[in-house]
């Protein structure tokens, strides 16, 4: 009878115990709050949010829930347009430019290759390429998983911007025949007078 006891007991305690710390104010305030339910963004929302602080805007006609259009102001006028893609069964980010020209036609391509790879090796992200219609783009690939946070993003988005509007008017010179590899800031500096010395 006693040994009932004795293991009765451990369980008497037990519940005692939980009335106890049911009618504790302080022991209530402890247990854990349900969680706020996340809101998931669709893609092309995420996109929106991010962009909102570049100043780009979003091409809805061209756009769709897995590749958003962008155009983002050039500061020497005109504009540039980036093409983000989703690509869910390889959890990529994909940033895309094009309008840098065909070589189909390029009576110089080794040259332009050249300069292609030569370019590739001085940028910072991403890479120039020449896709199956000859026409060249700029890209980058980044995981989407975990997802991006808004610097990394401005960050690709506005180097992008900036190398593919350093990088056209060379490459289109290329393009056109011009056999001079010197970029533009080489030539501006090769045409000026240097410094008069008194």
């Amino acid at each position: 009878m006693k040994k009932i006891l004795i293991a009765a007991m451990p369980i008497a305690l037990l519940v005692l115990g939980s009335q106890a710390l049911a009618q504790d104010p302080a022991a209530q305030a402890q247990e854990p709050k349900p969680a706020r339910p996340v809101v998931r963004l669709s893609f092309t929302e995420r996109m929106k949010q991010y962009l909102q602080r570049t100043g780009a805007t979003i091409d809805e006609t061209k756009s769709s829930a897995e590749m958003v259009v962008t155009n983002y102001p050039d500061p020497k006028g005109g504009k540039i347009t980036v093409v983000i893609v989703n690509d869910r069964r390889k959890n990529l980010l994909g940033f895309y430019i094009y309008n840098f020209g065909n070589v189909k036609n390029a009576a110089n391509k080794e040259e332009v290759y050249k300069y292609l790879l030569s370019t590739n090796d001085a940028i910072t992200i991403g890479s120039f390429f020449v896709d199956g219609e000859d026409d060249i783009g700029y890209k980058y690939l980044v995981s989407s998983a975990p997802a991006m946070t808004q610097p990394a993003f401005e960050t690709i988005y506005t180097t992008m911007a900036a190398v593919a509007r350093e990088r056209k008017t060379e490459i289109r010179q290329l393009l056109a025949g011009n056999k001079d590899e010197k970029g533009p800031e080489v030539k501006k500096a090769a045409e000026e007078k240097p410094p008069e010395r008194n």
